[in-house]
This record gives C-alpha cells, structure tokens and sequence, in this order.
C-alpha cells in the first residue's frame, strides 16, 4: 500500500512539474495546469474532502461545484484557489450539505478510501501513534491504532485497566477525533 501511494506521489509531482514546465504560454499557466494544482492542494488539505469538489478552469477562471460541509468550508476552497498562480477569478458555485463528510465516510466503510480521506486518517493515526509512543506510561508498541473518519479504534494488549484508560484518553484529545473505540484487552498476571 506504501508503495502505491509513494509511486502515486511521485507520478503527481512529475505531472505537475510537466504541466509547470510546458504549461506556461507567455508567462500565463494554461487552465490544465490550474485544475491540477488546485485538485491536488484540496487532496492534501486536511479540511475539504477533494472527491466532493469539482474543479474546472477556462481562461484562467476556475468554476468550483459540487458539496462542502460548512461556509467555512466553500470559503477556504475559494480562498485556496484564488491563491493558486495565473487564477483570474474564481466563481464559488460549492453548495453546503452539511452531512456531506458523513455521507462520504459511511460509503467508504469496509471499502477503499477517497485518497484525502485516507491522508486524513493516516495523518491522525500517525498523531495517535506518537502520543501513544511518547508517554511512559503507555507501551505504544503494542497497541495498534486504526482511524475511519474521524472514529480511532485501540486494539491489542495492555498491563493494566488505567493503562487502557490512558490510550483512550490520548486518543480522545488528538486532532478532530470525535470518537474512540477502546478494544483494548487487560493482559492477565499469571
């Protein structure tokens, strides 16, 4: 799976440079060029969710369409697109739909992930995982840390009950984690 996603990293970065290098007419980067970058930055934005985001650009004008979940949400599309070189304007037709994430994650359970989804739960994994390790009191090692959405679910063995309480604890107040699912099992003295 690491492999993928690092032989997909790299195939987006050349195209983008490609499209940098040959996509410059007179100063000014052709509309291809623009729907590129722009799709990419929503795909690594840990706040909109690219799959729901249409981007397309004609002259230099990008039209966005498609679902975010709050104004917070279109304006930051927005703002990152204006932000975006040889971007003239930008028309910010995004609706709001406020279970879009929701919508998203329940369609993807048990199956693959959007590629921001999956960043974005790699990304608080990883956060999970450091805290985990870095506290003395836990043994990171063990306990093995999966997130769907914003859920992380603790699974493997731990020395005792305020152990398991603390992984949770540490999970609970990481980044947008809204829910832990403590599958953790005390290890019995013996």
């Amino acid at each position: 799976m690491r492999k993928s996603l690092a032989t997909a990293a790299l195939i987006a970065s050349l195209s983008l440079s490609a499209m940098q290098a040959f996509g410059a007419e007179k100063g000014a980067p052709k509309d291809g060029w623009i729907t590129g970058k722009l799709e990419a930055t929503y795909a690594l934005n840990r706040h909109l969710n690219a799959f729901d985001i249409n981007t397309e650009t004609t002259n230099g004008v990008v039209h966005l369409s498609g679902n975010v979940e709050t104004d917070i949400d279109r304006d930051l599309a927005g703002e990152l697109a204006k932000g975006i070189e040889g971007v003239v304007s930008v028309d910010n037709d995004l609706t709001l739909k406020p279970d879009a994430r929701h919508e998203a994650q329940a369609a993807t359970e048990g199956t693959t992930r959007p590629f921001g989804v999956f960043v974005d739960d790699a990304t608080t994994t990883a956060m999970v995982k450091s805290k985990l390790l870095a506290n003395s009191n836990t043994n990171g090692l063990k306990i093995e840390v999966d997130t769907r959405g914003d859920v992380v679910t603790l699974r493997g063995e731990v020395a005792s009950a305020e152990e398991k309480q603390l992984a949770e604890e540490l999970a609970r107040n990481t980044g947008d984690v809204k829910q832990v699912r403590n599958q953790l099992v005390v290890k019995r003295a013996g």
